[in-house]
């Protein structure tokens, strides 16, 4: 499999000088398997830019593709109106995501009814599949079979394990140990991945308890119990500079180490692409 990531940012998109290196689009990461099929994870900010960069790269040709959504906050779906392959009537898009009391198409909707957006989802010409996706269960779409487990955040959110190639990668956004006395449920959904792309949001001392986000300490935890080969740190504070997450790739890779590790620890960035 290949991966890019096209949005690593967290909460909130954060342009400017600060944050030049890692980027400042909301999350959004793109999967494709030896045959070139797609999967995107996601669809924060940086959707807008795969949207381009697909058009781009097709050739005009039409495009089908699978979405699978951590959960509905905006950060993660800001992208969607603003994806141009959605205003194709030949592209097929179909987007899974956890399920709530509400049907997935009305919750997606709100934010681009009048007077949010001046196109409502429903005059989306591209061909739009809705599925909800259970907790626990696994499904195949193309070539990539794709399993999801429920994890700690302040609404229905899943991380989710894609295997294809003879190879895994698990997404793990948003998504905090339950200081509980029960296992996280990353780490059985993460056993031996090639690859972890893990919620590091907080550092020890602006952790926030409850708000559904791991520190950098957590993530090399969940990683080292996992026996991930490589982890991916993921979902940056809007307020976390580029020298900060230096900084922060440095220490996580130390922490790795001295807890027994030979984990590759890296810190996502926009247009980093991996090959696992």
């Amino acid at each position: 499999m290949k991966v890019r990531f096209w949005g690593t940012r967290g909460s909130i998109p954060t342009p400017g000088q600060r944050t030049v290196r890692y980027g400042g689009n909301t999350a959004c990461v793109e999967v494709r398997d030896a045959s070139g099929a797609l999967l995107v994870l996601d669809a924060g900010t940086g959707l807008r830019e795969l949207g381009i960069d697909l058009i781009q790269r097709n050739g005009g040709l039409a495009l089908s593709f699978d979405l699978f959504l951590s959960h509905l906050h905006w950060d993660h779906i800001q992208g969607i109106p603003f994806f141009r392959p959605a205003y194709d009537k030949r592209t097929a898009m179909r987007i899974h995501a956890p399920q709530h009391p509400k049907p997935l198409k009305e919750l997606l909707g709100l934010g681009m009814d009048d007077p949010f957006f001046p196109v409502d989802l429903d005059a989306v010409p591209a061909q739009i599949q809705m599925e909800e996706f259970a907790s626990g269960s696994e499904r195949t779409v193309g070539p990539f079979r794709v399993r999801g487990t429920r994890v700690y955040h302040p609404a229905p959110a899943l991380a989710y394990r894609v295997e294809a190639d003879g190879r895994s990668l698990v997404y793990a956004t948003d998504t905090e140990d339950p200081f509980s006395g029960i296992e996280n449920p990353v780490v059985p959904l993460a056993k031996d991945a090639d690859c972890l792309v893990h919620d590091a949001q907080y550092q020890d001392d602006d952790y926030k308890k409850g708000w559904g986000h791991s520190t950098i300490a957590t993530a090399v935890d969940v990683a080292v119990k996992a026996n991930a080969k490589r982890l991916i740190l993921y979902h940056h504070d809007p307020d976390r500079s580029d020298d900060a997450l230096d900084k922060v790739g440095a220490d996580a890779q130390r922490l790795a180490r001295e807890r027994g590790s030979t984990a590759e620890v890296l810190v996502a960035y926009e247009g980093m692409e991996l090959s696992l």
